[in-house]
């Protein structure tokens, strides 16, 4: 298969120039898995090395260095929110003592299986939280409920990051799935059944990491109905309400019945109920006769006014045209790499982002705890003062590892990367279609960034293969969503919360390696379905 590149503005493939266009993201990888750098450093160095081969190698001059890099440093903002909002959140919900409550009432109606906590917060609880809200609010509100729980936080950010990947898809109402459609010419019905099929198997493959990652082989033993029974109620669910129903709501929807499922059937499995001779659980005498309910305001209300704003239509449509973005020059390297012009580049919908959506949360929830007398004096203050102390670090490795990935996408960089797997694997793409999506997420942070940068090649690809676009795509959007656990962003979104800013490396390390696993059997799947002709 042969690609002219002079015609989308890249150098001629060569090995050399494809191994100076992996090497910010594999500087990365090393300086943060094999010399446990922090992600702010190994950003810094990673992006600094990114601006070399953007000027040497493609062609990038001083305004698409500064054009990247100032692009990258705006999008910031928008995940910074999230952070900063959410750790704010948690620390008022600790200082009234809910978490607490929240944990004894869990590991009341769970038996005190913590496997069964485990699957229901850190999985079934991220999807219906991504299924309206997504861009990284699940992993910022569930990690701190495990840590809560008496989960280690690095346990909590890896299954965070792992549950909520698998239905970034047909998140955040099918954001991710509409650039699918916009920017390709397929069906759209085939396109969301040959989708949820992959993402499915997908969330099939990440119960099973969760159980492995919190316990080994002995939890994936001990575990493993559990995490098939939620794993088949979760995924078939998926697969008939976005074919019969609407792909938008199909990750909401698994993600309530997951809950359903989760937290009221299978704790009265034979397997996962107390031994006749088991002792009652104790329960602490302080938090005896206290509401769940109120202590789980915070999240209810969060939950509410997200619901409210993204559900009713006209109110979110107003709210919408509230926004604001930085303008910014088209840019051309000496190739012919084009960046176009933008009025308003990654515009903040200032009343409808996530991050407006939290600080919201956080006033009523905090008028709330305190009408119930449950907000110690100066708990505001102290709430900010560990604020900033726990997300400092945080903020400084998405703004690096940001810098980075922006200016690798104006550049080409990411695009050239992609078309040397696809000129390379000929007969043998179906394989690697899925590493296609997961390097586009890991470089963006961004099923939907992904998507946007990739769909046009897969879908090119697949047509001079004259195979199926649908399973391309479909393999292109699972890869993508599943890499939203191994994004060094995403990974610092989750180390903030939970208070571990600096460990992103230890976390990448188990999450790439499950990421792997994910990508090789996803490719599996997708080899076979072209094999066998379907999707045509």
């Amino acid at each position: 298969m042969g690609i002219d590149m002079t015609q989308v503005g890249l150098p001629e493939l060569s090995m050399l120039t494809w191994l100076l266009a992996a090497s910010p993201i594999a500087l990365v990888l090393i300086l943060m898995m094999g010399f446990k750098m922090s992600g702010a450093r190994a950003g810094v160095i990673a992006w600094i090395l990114a601006m070399g081969v953007t000027f040497f190698a493609f062609g990038g001059g001083i305004d698409v260095l500064a054009n990247g890099s100032a692009k990258g440093l705006w999008t910031t903002i928008f995940v910074l929110c999230i952070i900063w909002g959410s750790m704010y959140m948690y620390n008022i919900v600790d200082l009234t003592g809910s978490f607490k409550v929240i944990a004894a009432t869990f590991t009341r109606m769970t038996n005190g299986n913590q496997l069964l906590q485990i699957l229901i917060l850190g999985w079934a609880f991220p999807t219906f939280i991504q299924g309206v809200c997504g861009f990284g609010v699940p992993v910022a509100v569930a990690t701190p409920l495990l840590i809560g729980l008496g989960f280690s936080p690095v346990k909590a950010v890896i299954t965070t990051l792992l549950g909520h990947s698998w239905g970034v898809t047909f998140g955040s109402l099918g954001s991710s799935y509409s650039i699918l459609i916009s920017l390709s010419p397929v069906d759209p019905s085939g396109m969301a059944f040959w989708g949820s099929i992959l993402i499915a198997f997908g969330g099939l493959i990440v119960g099973f990491c969760i159980l492995h990652n919190y316990g080994g082989f002995k939890a994936f033993k001990e575990g493993f109905l559990a995490a098939l029974f939620m794993g088949l109620v979760m995924s078939t669910t998926m697969i008939i309400t976005c074919t019969f129903i609407s792909p938008n709501v199909g990750c909401f929807v698994s993600g309530i019945v997951g809950l359903i499922a989760g937290s009221f059937i299978l704790p009265k499995l034979p397997a996962y109920r107390p031994a006749p001779d088991a002792a009652p659980i104790e329960e602490d005498p302080e938090v005896k006769g206290k509401s769940f309910v109120t202590a789980f305001s915070a999240y209810i209300i969060m939950i509410g006014v997200v619901f409210t704003i993204y559900l009713i239509g006209p109110i979110k449509k107003y709210l919408d045209q509230f926004t604001v973005g930085l303008p910014f020059g088209e840019t051309s390297t000496a190739y012919g790499y084009l960046e176009e012009a933008a009025a308003k580049f990654s515009a903040l919908k200032v009343f409808t982002m996530p991050g407006t959506l939290i600080i919201i949360s956080i006033v009523l929830a905090a008028s709330f705890y305190k009408s119930k007398g449950l907000l110690p004096q100066g708990a505001m203050k102290e709430a900010w003062e560990r604020t900033l102390k726990q997300s400092l670090g945080a903020t400084a490795t998405i703004i690096a590892m940001t810098m980075m990935a922006v200016l690798m996408t104006v550049s080409g960089m990411t695009t050239y990367l992609a078309y040397g797997i696809a000129v390379t694997t000929g007969e043998l793409f179906p394989l690697l279609s899925p590493f296609i999506g997961v390097l586009g997420a890991f470089v963006t942070s961004s099923n939907t960034s992904a998507n946007i940068l990739f769909t046009g090649l897969q879908y090119e690809v697949a047509s001079i293969l004259s195979i199926s676009a649908f399973i391309i795509l479909a393999a292109q959007t699972t890869g993508a969503a599943l890499a939203n656990s191994f994004a060094p962003a995403n990974a610092a979104l989750g180390t903030g919360v939970a208070g571990i800013a600096g460990q992103e490396g230890e976390i990448l390390k188990v999450t790439g390696v499950y990421n792997i696993l994910q990508g090789i059997l996803v490719g599996i799947l997708t080899f076979v379905l072209i094999k066998l002709g379907l999707g045509i």
